[in-house]
């Protein structure tokens, strides 16, 4: 599987953090000349990546615009073209249990592997907060098959409603956070086609939320311009409402209400995946891994004595903001800033090891204010980049600029970035509508 005379950098996860770090870690461990040392190893259940931010739009895009080969070839990329000529060993293996004190990732196919430095991106799975029958009766959006099922049933419901004379098309969606409202929006767009008068369209959108509005810790200004055009698009929301339980075509609320649906889709909520909850490392209140500034994770109790050093990012962690004792929000942007403190400190650590430094310069993680936008059905979106906000056409272009950066400086070569993202325009383009 792998040298056993080398020393093992190992990465769980082929998420935005994960690769940034694979990327890093190489590029210095080039530089210093120690491929003969050490070996760099990136452990993925997929053979691919998956381009996260643009899911909702596969799931909402025309069958007549992009069939699923299309849609796959701008949302996932494959690691063995991302990773081409890099000195990085790739493995696609789901693992199934990492053991901290003797240092072994154990895979579902058998195998194991020893690490030196861990680095744990292993995102997060959908929580469905043990609500009774929300699981078995809805969808979720968390990758690439899951939004063609999304498709696949909007469409099919649709059809179901045509042949049975019914006039209307009930789907609700679990959530009012960022995809909740990107899946509303773009739903209610397709099905409706925004030049349209609303109360002609064809499908009912309902959002539930928990909370008095949608987006909740997102700034003011955002939710209200958000909310206005959902409003404007004819999307309902249903806010302070719990759901208690889920039966087949029914939701029943906290409240005592009802709210049938034709299609439930859950963006209510993620947890970090369940592998992570066994391993003895230091906990927050709500259960995740907490990390130091350095992003390294920290043993359970101080007699326990870990095997090599292992650092987490992303979802698969928590990190508290010291200035607002927040966690910092589980979006691309951070997990790629962990991952290049956390690729610094390993390289730092090795040229102690190696005796080409005395001292180590190790970097603290920095939180900040992250870039954000939301799109909001069409050619529309909310977007904050510091103190400013732009909405409207405008945030919808700077939409497509913010994706064009994180494919060319953190996924793809320059050259096979901007071809995707040329291909991915000119179906996103036909598919929005201008709102």
């Amino acid at each position: 599987m792998a040298n056993n005379t080398k020393k093992k950098i190992v990465i769980l996860g082929a998420g935005f953090g994960g690769i940034k770090a694979a990327f890093s870690l190489c590029k210095n461990l080039d530089k210093l000349l120690l491929n003969d040392k050490y070996e760099l190893i990136l452990v993925d259940k997929n053979s691919y990546h998956t381009y996260t931010p643009t899911l909702y739009e596969a799931s909402t895009t025309s069958k007549t615009l992009a069939n699923q080969i299309d849609l796959k070839s701008i949302i996932t990329f494959d690691l063995k073209k991302i990773f081409k000529n890099k000195n990085i060993s790739l493995l696609q293996e789901t693992v199934n249990n990492v053991d901290l004190i003797e240092g072994d990732i154990h895979f579902d196919s058998g195998k194991k592997l020893k690490f030196d430095y861990l680095v744990l991106a292993l995102g997060s799975e959908t929580n469905f907060f043990g609500i009774p029958g929300l699981e078995e009766n809805s969808l979720t959006l968390k990758t690439f098959t899951d939004a063609i099922k999304i498709r696949d049933a909007v469409w099919s419901k649709y059809e179901e409603m045509v042949n049975a004379g019914k006039k209307e098309l009930e789907i609700v969606i679990g959530g009012g956070g960022s995809t909740g409202i990107e899946l509303a929006g773009e739903i209610k767009s397709w099905l409706c086609q925004l030049e349209e008068e609303f109360k002609k369209c064809p499908a009912s959108v309902k959002i539930i939320e928990g909370m008095p509005n949608v987006l909740p810790g997102f700034d003011e200004k955002v939710v209200h311009k958000v909310t206005k055009r959902l409003r404007k698009i004819g999307v309902e929301l249903l806010l302070n409402e719990l759901i208690e339980k889920v039966d087949p075509g029914k939701t029943v609320l906290k409240s005592g209400r009802i709210v049938k649906f034709d299609l439930l889709i859950w963006s209510g909520g993620v947890k970090a995946i369940s592998l992570m909850g066994a391993l003895p490392l230091k906990r927050e209140a709500k259960g995740r891994v907490r990390v130091l500034e350095e992003m390294e994770c920290l043993p359970q109790s101080e007699d326990l004595k870990l095997y090599g050093k292992i650092y987490g990012l992303g979802d698969a962690i928590c990190f508290y903001n010291p200035e607002t004792n927040k966690p910092i929000p589980l979006v691309a942007e951070a997990a790629i800033d962990s991952a290049k403190i956390i690729a610094h400190n390993i390289i730092e650590d090795i040229k102690i090891t190696e005796s080409l430094n005395e001292k180590a310069d190790y970097k603290k993680f920095t939180p900040k204010r992250y870039t954000y936008v939301i799109s909001v059905g069409g050619k529309y979106a909310v977007a904050k980049i510091g103190p400013l906000i732009i909405s409207g056409f405008a945030g919808w272009v700077l939409k497509g600029l913010v994706e064009l950066y994180y494919l060319l400086f953190n996924v793809l070569p320059p050259f096979q970035a901007i071809k995707v993202w040329l291909k991915g325009l000119r179906i996103f383009v036909q598919n929005d509508r201008l709102g």
